[in-house]
């Protein structure tokens, strides 16, 4: 049985092939990855790492994370100088983003590759930005 997939969510998009339910577990590292609430959000980010600049795609926004889609994803512990603008806001967010999560062609075929970060280094204002605009959206979603 193939699991259902989700283009927006990286754990059902692994190829995962189950006899059953209590064999797949997709949730299971949920409660200790994320620590805050995620926004399903498409928007443009720029990422510089080791004096090249990317273009990349953003598919979700958290306070204190980000994903980012990419065919050729930065290495794990990878520290990237990442840039964004959020929607309505004109002033762009500036984080410095470590690399936990690596989705390349051997761990998600041809799922969307990318990679998962964690905002290791953003302002007390951008943080605040970030928060205020993923807690209103969820609000109005």
């Amino acid at each position: 049985m193939q699991s259902q997939r989700n283009a927006y969510d990286r754990r059902q998009n692994r190829g995962f092939d189950s006899g059953s339910a209590d064999d797949l577990d997709l949730n299971q590292r949920a409660d200790s990855r994320r620590i805050s609430e995620r926004l399903q959000l498409r928007l443009w980010t720029e990422g510089r790492a080791d004096g090249k600049l990317d273009f990349h795609n953003c598919s979700n926004l958290s306070e204190t994370g980000i994903f980012i889609e990419t065919p050729e994803p930065y290495a794990l512990n990878s520290l990237v100088e990442i840039e964004f603008n959020l929607p309505g806001v004109h002033a762009p967010v500036r984080v410095t983003g470590l690399v936990v999560s690596v989705l390349d062609e051997d761990t998600a075929g041809a799922a969307i590759m990318g990679n998962g970060f964690r905002f290791e280094r953003i302002s007390g204002g951008d943080r605040a930005l970030v928060g205020a605009f993923v807690e209103a959206s969820q609000i109005a979603g």
